[in-house]
Order: C-alpha cells, then structure tokens, then sequence
C-alpha cells in the first residue's frame, strides 16, 4: 500500500509539474519536436533546446518546462540516431566534418523551421547539453540572428573570444574535466575570471557557473542551474516573466524507486518460496570464465556494421556468445534449465515493458523502441535470452561473491573489446544501461525468482535487456 500511494502521488506531482504549460509533439522537416508554451502566453521569444548524446528530448523537460513556464516558446527535439528520431546518424563521429557537421546543419533546419511557428517572436536562442554544447555553439554562429546561448556540460572547441555573443556554461560541480574548459572559455574575455563571475568585453557576454552537489546528469534537473537558464536567456528578452523551476528531479527516482519496490509484494503474491538449489561451489569458477575469450573475440570479429547499423549486430554476437558458452558449462556440470512457466514470465514482462519503461519514457528519457529499433530489438533478443537464462541459472546457485563476479565480467569485457575495437565503441552507453539494468530488473528479477524458477526469470529479463539496449543505444549508420 505504501509503495502504491508513492506511486500515485510521485505521478500526481509530476503532472502538476506540467500545470500551466502545454505540449505538441509534431515534425519539422524530418525531426521529432515537442513544442512546449505557457498557457497564459500567447507568442513568446523562441528557445531550441537539444538533448546530448545517448539522450532525448525527453531528458531535457525540465529545462524546457521551465522555460516555457517563464513565457518562452520551446522547441526540444531528437537528433538522428537518438529517441524517436528513425533516421541513423551518418559520418564519422569523431570528425568535426562528419556527423558533427549533420547534426549541426539538422539544428539549424529546426531553428529556422520553428521561426514559422505561431506564437513564436524575435531571435532565437539555444540550449544544449554535454554534445550538443558543440553542436548548438556551430549552429547559433550560421543563423542571423542568436539572442543567448546556453551550454550544460560544456566541451566544445568552437568557442572564440568573440563568439557566441552571449554565452552561459553550466556544469555540474562533479564534472571537474569540464569545469576546467568552462573556465578556460570564460578566462578568453578576462584571465582572472572565476566561477559565478559575469564578464563582458565590448558586445561579447559570458558567465561559467558551477552547480552544487550534482554531476554530468544531475545537473539538467538541478533548480539553481534551471534557474540561472532562465535568467540568462530572459536577460536578452523584453516582456518575458520569470517563473518557478520545474521540480522533476526527486519525484522521478521516487516514481521509479516506488515502482521498483512495489514488484516485492507482488512476487510474494506468487506463493511460498521454492526450495534452496544447490550450490555451485568449486565449479562456478569454471562456469564464470569459460566465456570469457570466446565473448570478447566474438564481439570484435563480428563486423560492427552488420544490420547496416553499427554495433548491433556485435553486441548480440557478445550477449549470445557469453550466453551459450556458460548453458553449455553448465549443462556439463548437471545444470539444466527448467520448463519454463507463464506466470512469471508475464508479470515480470508486463511490469518491466508496460509499467517501468513506459514511466520512464514519459518522465525521464525515451525508453521505447520504435522504426528499425523493434527489428534490432529482436536481433538483440537472440543474444541477450540465452545471456540471461545463463546468468539466472548460476545467481540462483551462487553466493554473494560468484554472483557479484557474474554481474561484474559482461561488462568489464565488453569494455575490452570497445577499447580493442573502436568501431564497437559508438555503443559505450550499453555498458552503465546493463549496470542499471541489474540493478533496477535484477533486483525485480531477484524476488520473482525466489518464488518461482530462474528460467523463467531469464527469459524474461532476456527480452527486457534487449528492450533497454535497443531503445537507448544510438542509432549510427554503418
């Protein structure tokens, strides 16, 4: 009952957030937006805001709700490859010619696109965060007329003593690297600048703030880091009212801690737990590094652009892999998986799909495969399945060290074989997704399986991580 009334009221609270703003999701040109405006404004100066790399328009509601509160019309949008955008990123990453120079010409469509919009007056300004600093400082310097720019975890090259105009950099006061580069932007115009500190030289205005207590996430939902947004942007606009910082932040991990605390009840409605199996002892040794080469040498051999999408196709070869290998171990060593059952099966489905992703997807980040996500949803699926049956069956036959081992390994190799090959790299993102991933489903899966059977568990959680991955992994065209 508690965790039920959290749930209610953590989503009671996040609606409210919303109270007094209104929200349309249509395409410009041939990117997904989310138009966000004050119900008591009318036109408002305009604001394009763009979401870093491995994010979504999504991630950034509150900076949008805030500003859209505060009289501005509020343009945020999915670059390709990223939440509901289908289009795969072109290009090398890693050249300021390549898909950096895309994803600036795509924001510059959707700034002079949203310059049409009803309601929306006067120059625009932008707002990025972590990538798209880089991409929205190259932007704001190829339109007419730019009134502000704010970049949230700053590390782009492009900025000059001279441009962008008007320019505030916000981070995180654990992001010490980009701390530094905030600084060193601001000491252009003043060598003895200092966080906090405003400095101008002729028509060029710059402010670096660091924010209390948060890091390179935390700081998109921070109030004091809203609050200076909105100021800097509001400092350049006649007639625009201030108004309070959406407040997202704590009722987000109270609505997905809540959910994932409610799955305890519900599998003790299951029944009694089953019988303790037996333990794996001397054998899990074996069992935990068997996998090991074949998975890393699967990884890199496999072509990273197969699918015509990069690294897809090499992440379900490393899953199924790692998978097949430990079920072969294990079927020599007398561990058969079990007939699989229905019941846990489809809550454990049914939860994780339809109540926890869909939460986070509307209040915290895209979370739901969509165009040529589903059909690599399902690649993935035959490499994570496997993956998990196997993990479930040796947890439930471990102790606490062999199935913190089991949890740690997938990961700690798949960075090997990023770092071996740097074409699989453009996936890093998978490796904190599977941590959180066992730490939120594991947990879930956990208590369901003490009342029902790892198999089932496994399947489960199976087709779950290959959600998670399909649904938050960029899209980057081979």
């Amino acid at each position: 009952m508690l965790a039920a009334c959290l749930v209610v009221l953590s989503v009671v609270m996040l609606e409210r957030q919303r109270g007094g703003v209104s929200s349309e999701t249509m395409v410009l040109g041939s990117t997904p937006v989310t138009i966000w405006r004050s119900d008591d404004v009318v036109s408002g100066p305009l604001v394009v805001v763009a979401h870093g790399y491995a994010g979504s328009r999504q991630m950034m509601q509150p900076i949008s709700i805030s500003l859209a509160r505060s009289g501005f019309v509020v343009v945020a949008f999915d670059f390709y490859g990223h939440g509901r955008n289908q289009a795969p990123m072109r290009g090398d990453i890693t050249s300021i010619e390549g898909t950096t120079a895309q994803l600036v010409d795509q924001t510059v469509a959707v700034a002079r696109a949203a310059g049409d919009l009803p309601g929306a007056t006067g120059p625009v300004s932008f707002v990025g965060h972590s990538m798209a600093t880089d991409v929205v400082i190259r932007a704001a310097d190829r339109i007419d007329r730019t009134d502000a720019v704010v970049a949230v975890s700053m590390y782009s090259d492009a900025v000059t003593p001279g441009a962008p105009e008007r320019l505030l950099i916000v981070s995180g006061a654990q992001e010490g690297r980009l701390r530094d580069v905030a600084l060193d932007r601001l000491r252009q115009l003043d060598p003895s600048a200092t966080e906090g500190e405003t400095v101008t030289r002729g028509a060029v205005e710059r402010r670096a703030v660091s924010v209390r207590w948060v890091g390179h996430v935390g700081v998109l939902y921070s109030p004091a880091a809203l609050d200076e947004i909105r100021d800097w942007i509001s400092g350049t606009t006649d007639g625009v009212r201030s108004g309070a910082p959406s407040r997202i932040g704590p009722w987000i991990l109270a609505l997905l801690s809540s959910l994932v605390l409610l799955m305890w009840p519900i599998s003790r409605m299951m029944g009694s737990p089953g019988p303790r199996l037996p333990r794996l002892g001397r054998r899990a040794i074996v069992i935990l590094l068997a996998p090991v080469l074949p998975a890393l040498l699967a990884a890199i051999v496999v072509p990273a652009g197969a699918g015509r999408i990069l690294a897809f196709g090499a992440l379900a070869a490393f899953f199924g892999t790692w998978g097949v290998v430990q079920l072969a171990v294990l079927w020599l060593k007398g561990v058969r998986p079990n007939r699989p059952r229905l019941t846990p099966i489809a809550v454990l489905t049914i939860w994780g799909l339809c109540v926890f992703a869909l939460a986070l997807d509307r209040y915290g980040a895209a979370f739901v495969p969509t165009g040529p996500r589903l059909w690599l949803m399902g690649m993935l699926m035959l490499g994570t399945v496997p993956f998990c049956v196997a993990d479930m069956l040796v947890v439930a036959r471990s102790g606490w060290v062999p199935a913190g081992l089991q949890r740690v390994l997938p990961p700690a190799v798949l960075l090997c074989a990023m770092l071996i090959a740097p074409s699989l790299g453009i996936a890093f993102t998978v490796i904190p997704v599977t941590i959180l991933f066992w730490l939120v489903y594991g947990l879930a899966g956990r208590w369901v399986r003490a009342r029902s059977d790892p198999t089932s568990v496994g399947l489960a959680l199976g087709v779950i991580l290959a959600w998670s991955i399909a649904a938050s992994t960029p899209l980057v065209a081979s």
